[in-house]
């Protein structure tokens, strides 16, 4: 292997094991301190984050979000109460506040409550869109034949003929005049006519 080819691949080596620079207080995180741990632990939790939220559909995300939520919760002692509280690590030995594991997932905080939600009240069962299932308003309201689209069509055109105004300005191309209609008319006005 000669130099050059063996100072390229260590160019390529370099390249590939450079990390982004995070800025801790963009991420909320500005109580830690910028050292080496801190910068690849987040680099190593944006990384995980990143490549779930990537490989997985919106659905199968708020599985995954379900199965952590499922990992984090912390079991009361006291029966009676319905809150349920979370403890965010990573990997089972790094503690995460709730900002932190937010910024990671790349949720808002009310979206985060929605999945909890969602969990407590019917376990680790895909969310279905409250929408799914009906039908667009705009397409209930109005069906049009093809014999209603033909008499309208014949309609304009013939009042098209009827009222038309040709275009004041000269055309240098061969193309034919725009004609226009009275201003004085509108979509209303003439839908009476026709009905």
């Amino acid at each position: 292997m000669s130099s050059s080819e063996e100072d390229s691949s260590t160019n390529n080596l370099d390249l590939d094991s450079l990390k982004p620079v995070y800025n801790l207080i963009e991420l909320g995180l500005e109580e830690y301190e910028d050292n080496e741990l801190v910068l690849d632990t987040v680099h190593d939790l944006m990384q995980f984050f990143k490549k779930q939220s990537n490989s997985l559909e919106k659905s199968e995300c708020v599985l995954f979000l379900k199965a952590q939520l499922m990992a984090f919760e912390i079991t009361n002692k006291n029966v009676e109460s319905q809150r349920q509280n979370y403890r965010y690590n990573y990997n089972a030995s790094l503690l995460l506040c709730k900002p932190v594991f937010l910024k990671l997932c790349g949720i808002s905080d009310h979206v985060l409550l929605a999945i909890q939600k969602h969990l407590q009240e019917n376990g680790l069962t895909e969310k279905t869109h409250g929408n799914t299932g009906c039908i667009p308003k705009l397409k209930s309201k109005v069906h049009l034949d093809s014999s209603i689209t033909f008499l309208v069509k014949c309609f304009l055109e013939q009042y098209g003929n009827i009222n038309r105004l040709p275009s004041p300005m000269r055309h240098k191309n061969e193309s034919e005049p725009f004609i226009y209609l009275p201003t004085g008319n509108t979509y209303t006005s003439v839908q009476r006519i026709f009905l």
